[in-house]
């Protein structure tokens, strides 16, 4: 018989670089990139990136490579982090609050449209007259929606680029991307607050990790709770999901910035494949 494992967590090795060349000077090179934040999980960083500052807001964290270069070189952001989830689940057959047990300023707050949670468009707005939309149950209103959005999206394809909620009604089709934007689209309308979560899914089996996007609403009773639709996973925070960034008021937070200062023009070329994972036992 073969022996289960035990997963604790996971190593975590990227192998990123930037490759880039300029017609004169000498530029000043400055990149930002995400770092996984300690939301969820502890983070341990067995080898930082050269020449990097870690640097944290909100609950976000990330590097900033900041130096003068040559007309053309490499920049290696060659590193290996420690990624330990913290488990927590929050059953759907619970008491979650009520919708309107939220004060009506912080449900305002979340109500910003956008291009990828556009909230202010006809086709979103139909929302408004569902009967099942009403609901004040905070738990069964997400029962609901689960339904709906399953029952909308029907193609679960792998998509080029990010649709937003609109297009993902249009086509009815989408990837982990649009049943999330579709998910925070109408939660947001209904005054629940809700975000954004991007970073890894690991299948543990080939533990090969998948870019991953899902989401996070506020309960007024159990605080934040993980909405996964897409996977279809209420509530559950498994060893399985590494947080990288947190899109809580700007919806599309780029995964690496790249800005030059006194420079002509650089052309520069990212080669980031998908990281290396290895799991603790």
């Amino acid at each position: 018989m073969k022996k289960s494992i035990n997963i604790n967590g996971w190593k975590i090795h990227h192998q990123e670089k930037l490759i880039y060349q300029t017609n004169a000077g000498t530029p000043i090179i400055r990149l930002k990139f995400f770092h996984y934040p300690t939301y969820r999980q502890t983070v341990l960083i067995n080898k930082p990136p050269e020449q990097c500052k870690l640097k944290s807001k909100g609950h976000n964290s990330f590097y900033i490579f900041q130096h003068k270069a040559g007309t053309k070189g490499t920049i290696i952001l060659d590193r290996i982090i420690t990624v330990i989830p913290t488990l927590s689940y929050s059953n759907l057959n619970d008491n979650w609050g009520k919708i309107s047990d939220f004060p009506k300023a912080l449900q305002q707050k979340y109500k910003q449209s956008s291009k990828y949670w556009p909230l202010n468009l006809e086709i979103i707005r139909d929302f408004f007259k569902e009967e099942w939309f009403k609901i004040d149950n905070l738990s069964e209103w997400v029962k609901s929606i689960n339904n709906f959005i399953k029952d909308n999206l029907k193609n679960r394809e792998k998509q080029e680029k990010r649709l937003g909620a609109d297009q993902a009604l249009l086509t009815r089709t989408g990837d982990c991307d649009e049943f999330t934007d579709l998910f925070i689209t109408l939660t947001r309308m209904r005054g629940i607050p809700c975000r954004r979560l991007t970073g890894f899914f690991i299948k543990q089996k080939k533990t090969i990790a998948e870019a991953h996007a899902w989401g996070e609403i506020l309960s007024p009773l159990k605080g934040w709770i993980p909405i996964d639709i897409a996977l279809n996973n209420i509530g559950n925070h498994t060893i399985n999901y590494i947080v990288l960034k947190i899109e809580e008021f700007n919806p599309a937070l780029p995964d690496y910035q790249i800005k030059t200062i006194h420079s002509s023009k650089v052309h520069y070329k990212w080669e980031f494949p998908e990281p290396l994972i290895t799991c603790i036992e």
